[in-house]
Order: C-alpha cells, then structure tokens, then sequence
C-alpha cells in the first residue's frame, strides 16, 4: 500500500495535496487510480490515511479518511558514523534511520577511507534522499538529516548528550552490563568507527569527554552493520514502546 510523507500545510479542509516527485511516482511508478488507499505522514509527526479523490496534472488530491498517532521510542538518538565507502555509508543511512536514529552525523576519522573533500555538497544532498526515502517506506514523519562531515574531536568534544556511547570490539565492558547499570536517559549519541576501528589517540580522547566504549558482541560487527544493530538494541532496552 503507498505511502508517503507531507507537508503539514499541504493538508487542508479534510484533503492532503501530493506533488512533486512524490506526485510522480504516485502516477507514473505506481500508476495509482481514484479510489486506492494510501497512507500519508505529516513531517510534525501526524500520521493519516485517506481514498485518492482525483489525479490532476500536477498533483494528486486524497480525502483524509482518518488520522492516527504512532508512538516513538521516547529517545532521542544521534548517530555519529565514520565514513566508509560509498555503497556502505548509504546503506547504513537507510537501516539506521529505519531503526529509529533522529540525526546522522558524518565524521571523519584517522582510518576513514573516503576523502570528505570530493563533492561534500553533492554527496550530503543525496544522503539525505535516502535518509527521506527511508523515513517514507517505514513510515515514519521524519526528517531525520544527515549533516556535513565533523573532524573525530570536534564530533565527540561538541555532543552533549546524557549518554555517549561509542562501539569498540576491544572494549572490557559488555553493552549488556553498561545498559542495566545507567537510568533510562532521555538523548543519546552513539559512535560507529570506520572498517579499521579508532585508533589508540582517538579511544583516549572520546574517553576524555565522556564517550563509553562497549564492547556489542562476540562477532565483529562490520560498519554499516553496526550502524543499525547498535540503535536497534539501544532502542530496544531503553525505548518506552
């Protein structure tokens, strides 16, 4: 069943107007036909679903038929991820923010590969359309950005987070035990190195500022993997669902 998100000024009067690409993948992808059910999320969070009651030449009209709420996980999540390769980092937007992250941040480490220079502009638009297109097929009212790149100190030196969280195979401490030992925090920032770790100067800064490194397992996880097994079980221990 489609669905896509909205501006909440595009719903009036009982009615949501959809344009633009989403207008184009309603007619031309899905070729969507007066009378089919579609479901709509409004970016306030608002969620609705409504009959489509006419197709013009620019937009595509739907009736409100009923709105409804889907409760969060009461946590507000910030992602920072090392840069990994192209095809990866974009993979590991897509699942985080299906997961439940709130922001991604890029960071750039002393073992990231990617040089951040080459079209950072370019490349931040297109990770945000598929963090968008993300927040659509799992339904959620978004938006979840993804900034620019941040140098490792700065990205752990500025977070003010209750809980900082940094994933580390090597670490002492399991994720299990630091969980049930810290109060349900209200914001909380979790670190996902590069396919070569932290080195040993970065493990010692972010130590310095607060950052908690955990061991999640007996595997090593790869970076992108990490990216969504990290939040989901953060989420998962400490989400108020």
């Amino acid at each position: 069943m489609p669905r896509f998100s909205v501006n909440d000024e595009d719903i009036s009067s009982g009615f949501a107007e959809i344009s633009g690409a989403d207008y184009r993948h309603l007619v031309h992808v899905r070729r969507v036909k007066p009378g089919e059910t579609v479901y709509l999320a409004g970016k306030s969070g608002s969620y609705y679903c409504g009959i489509v009651s006419e197709i013009g030449s620019g937009s595509v009209r739907v009736r409100i038929t009923e709105s409804f709420a889907i409760s969060g996980t009461g946590l507000d999540i910030s992602l920072y991820l090392c840069l990994i390769k192209g095809g990866n980092f974009e993979y590991a937007i897509q699942k985080s923010v299906e997961v439940g992250v709130n922001r991604i941040i890029p960071v750039i480490s002393e073992r990231t590969v990617p040089d951040p220079d080459k079209k950072t502009e370019k490349k931040r638009e297109r990770w945000n359309r598929i963090a968008e297109g993300a927040c659509k097929q799992c339904m959620r009212g978004g938006p979840v950005p993804v900034g620019l790149p941040l140098g490792f100190a700065e990205a752990v030196e500025s977070d003010t987070s209750d809980v900082k969280i940094a994933g580390h195979p090597g670490a002492p401490l399991q994720v299990r035990d630091f969980l049930h030992g810290v109060e349900r925090p209200r914001t909380v920032s979790i670190l996902i190195g590069p396919e070569g770790g932290f080195s040993e100067s970065e493990l010692i800064t972010a130590g310095r500022y607060g950052w908690n490194m955990l061991n999640f397992g007996f595997t090593h996880l790869r970076a992108e993997t990490a990216a969504a097994v990290i939040p989901a079980l953060i989420i998962y221990h400490w989400s108020s669902i």
